[in-house]
């Protein structure tokens, strides 16, 4: 990773975190062999600070303690959806000039609302891994005409993408989410793109990216990380008591999600069962996961370890579900 770190910027309303490690601001300094651009879907840009007293030493406490915090940072733009502001992050361009304008839109040629990131040409390498309509609690991803993905809509470059033009194609560019468009819309035109997918319970691409997969990633969706949350709960670190709203725990606007439940503990519920996988993305698990596939991809492509910087976007949306 860089030597220094460039800013953290947090956008109002659309509740994204931006970690950006620069090429280093001084011209004797090496550049960076990894730059990293974490995205925290519904992180609002005052939580970190709210909740300082509760932060360990790493984390946020290091970051705004070691690097440049910007306070006060907002990006020109109304509709807060995903694509809106992960595609405004990647391109640093209006929804205007890069397109992604909203999660859904109304497309006059098609006659029809069309996904934001959906491409016919396109289709994803795992069999029957799109969006399972009956299951998918998504609506946006419910609107999708066809199940293929790309970047091809995001109509200006991103910051990958000018890497990749400045080295040469020599930078590994690489997105990794739990939803598609926040992936795809970082890795930008030049990198690759993985996602969770929560009809297969994998992380997956499609053939935009790869002819097939590298053989990593087939052994990782293998492994057994997902099925290892079968039967197990999201429970509380602490005593409920303790949290500014521990007393809040369930009230009749919340959602009561099939076999999840508005209290704590929140059951993940058994392997085959049909909502499994969404109850893995409604809690931390669908974030951890999503950390578990990046630090593999770190180690297996051997990101950062040569002279030409690499890129990495991690975003975590289990917060937004």
């Amino acid at each position: 990773m860089g030597n220094r770190l460039a800013g953290v910027v947090a956008k109002h309303l659309s509740v994204l975190l931006l970690l950006l490690f620069s090429w280093g601001a001084l011209a004797d300094q090496l550049p960076p062999r990894l730059v990293l651009q974490i995205t925290v879907d519904q992180l609002r840009g005052d939580m970190p600070t709210r909740f300082a007293d509760r932060l360990g030493e790493g984390g946020f406490r290091y970051l705004i303690g070691n690097g440049i915090h910007y306070a006060n940072a907002h990006y020109q733009h109304a509709n807060t959806e995903t694509i809106v502001g992960h595609a405004s992050l990647a391109t640093g361009a209006l929804p205007s000039a890069h397109g992604m304008v909203a999660n859904v839109w109304f497309d006059r040629e098609l006659g029809r609302l069309v996904y934001n990131i959906e491409d016919p040409d396109y289709t994803l390498l795992t069999a029957n891994a799109g969006v399972d309509k009956a299951t998918e609690i998504d609506p946006t991803q419910r609107a999708a005409g066809v199940t293929g993905r790309s970047p091809n809509a995001v109509l200006v470059s991103t910051w990958g993408d000018e890497m990749a033009i400045h080295f040469g194609g020599k930078s590994r560019i690489f997105g990794v989410s739990i939803k598609d468009r926040g992936a795809v819309a970082m890795a930008g035109h030049a990198g690759k793109a993985f996602w969770f997918s929560k009809s297969s319970g994998e992380f997956v691409t499609s053939n935009y990216y790869y002819e097939k997969y590298p053989e990593w990633v087939s052994r990782w969706n293998q492994a057994g990380h997902v099925a290892a949350y079968a039967g197990k709960s999201w429970s509380l670190l602490h005593e409920k008591s303790s949290y500014l709203f521990g007393d809040s725990d369930d009230r009749p606007w919340e959602t009561d999600f099939p076999g999840f439940g508005r209290t704590f503990p929140h059951a993940f519920g058994a392997a085959d069962d049909k909502y499994f996988t969404t109850r893995l993305t409604l809690g931390p698990a669908g974030d951890q996961l999503t950390l578990n596939f990046a630090q593999e991809l770190i180690r297996q492509e051997e990101l950062g370890q040569d002279n030409v910087p690499d890129y990495l976007s991690i975003s975590f949306s289990a917060t937004d579900y």
